[in-house]
């Protein structure tokens, strides 16, 4: 349980910094520009997802706590210095450093679980590491807002507070330290490494798609529900958290079933669900019929999100997951940051709906192709 706190403590924090301290503290406080600003932000994923690798080899090799600590301390470092706000170089130093700190989070969380989870229970129990990161993510910005009208000073406070009760928790709780045994010289280790990540290339078409085909809406279905639907911020933010409590809500279920009906039933299911969804949304003029499609769509990711994550962690090898895990995340990131780039060109020839129907095409070949593909020689680790 304490990885799972240390997570959504992790991950509010991120939330809250990303989502709403960094830009408004940034312009209204700081007197940044939106391009130094969105640098930071770039800077904070550029880092965490740079020195992941690193961060995973690590955990394999000398445990998750130490170098969890460590992040955490690098991250409140960072955050002092975006609070400081003495100049931009310090002010993109912050958010650097604040995005090496988060580098060794997840490596440690899903290596130290999935190391204590039998395979035929990896999907119930990885879905509670998500219930765990949308609830911090979420609460993160949520809650800093309020707080936000008192004073940045005090947001500040709370968020390096959650810091500080993570790292008390690090070092109180058990983490997997497996990695400690782990005696092989580097050469041969990265060796073997790369002959797993090759056996594995079936895998990374989802893991680059799947994301990348949300990262095309992320430009714009903001403006799209504003400017096509009519949609107020706050109803927005109504259907991003309806989708969303469908998801948290379905998570477990979802995962019981993907443990007792098979990885690509849900898969297959899960994204042929969310595409369909995507298709339908932008036709749609009545608030009502959006509501529905949304919470549909969060029924289709608490499938796919357990059915995945187990899929990837049984194909990860015992002495290596934390290593695999972030190469794998790294992956993904990437497909997030390609299809955000890919989504705001789409729109800008084709028009805002255009981008539904590339991520709709995108997820519902990816479902034929997990429908067809033969995953099963992947839930094996060698």
């Amino acid at each position: 349980m304490i990885p799972l706190f240390v997570l959504g403590l992790s991950e509010f924090v991120r939330g809250a910094l990303v989502f709403s301290l960094i830009p408004l503290f940034g312009q209204k406080v700081a007197g940044l520009s939106l391009g130094t600003i969105g640098t930071a932000i770039s800077l904070h994923y550029f880092f965490d997802n740079l020195f992941r690798l690193i961060a995973g080899w690590v955990v394999d090799r000398m445990g998750g706590k130490t170098i969890l600590s460590a992040g955490i301390i690098l991250s409140g470092l960072g955050i002092f210095f975006l609070y400081a706000h003495w100049s931009v170089g310090w002010f993109w130093l912050g958010a650097g450093l604040y995005g090496l700190g988060t580098a060794p989070l997840w490596p440690t969380v899903i290596a130290g679980i999935a190391a204590k989870t039998p395979a035929v229970k990896l999907g119930e129990v990885l879905s509670t590491v998500f219930i765990a990161w949308l609830i911090g993510a979420g609460l993160g910005p949520v809650i800093v807002n309020f707080i936000i009208n008192q004073s940045y000073s005090e947001a500040f406070l709370v968020l390096g507070l959650f810091l500080l009760f993570a790292f008390v928790l690090t070092l109180a709780g058990e983490f997997s330290e497996a990695g400690r045994h782990v005696c092989q010289a580097l050469p041969g280790y990265f060796r073997d490494l790369w002959g797993k990540l090759v056996e594995l290339r079936l895998l990374y078409p989802g893991m680059f798609i799947q994301t990348m085909s949300l990262g095309i809406l992320i430009p714009i279905i903001a403006i799209f529900t504003e400017t096509v639907w009519g949609f107020r911020p706050d109803q927005f933010s109504y259907l991003l958290i309806g989708g969303g409590s469908f998801t948290v809500l379905l998570l477990i279920p979802a995962g019981k079933i993907t443990d007792r009906l098979g990885i690509k039933f849900s898969l297959t299911g899960g994204f042929f669900l969310a595409g369909l969804c995507l298709l339908l949304l932008p036709l749609q003029r009545s608030v009502y019929w959006v509501l529905v499609i949304g919470a549909f769509l969060g029924v289709s990711y608490a499938f796919i999100l357990p059915a995945w994550n187990s899929l990837q962690a049984r194909a990860a090898s015992p002495e290596k997951r934390g290593t695999m895990w972030a190469i794998f995340m790294t992956i993904e990131g990437i497909g997030t940051a390609s299809g955000a780039f890919i989504g705001g060109k789409v729109s800008d020839i084709f028009g805002q709906q255009s981008p539904f129907y590339v991520s709709s095409a995108v997820l519902i070949a990816m479902a034929l192709f997990y429908a067809f593909g033969n995953i099963n020689k992947l839930m094996q680790p060698t």
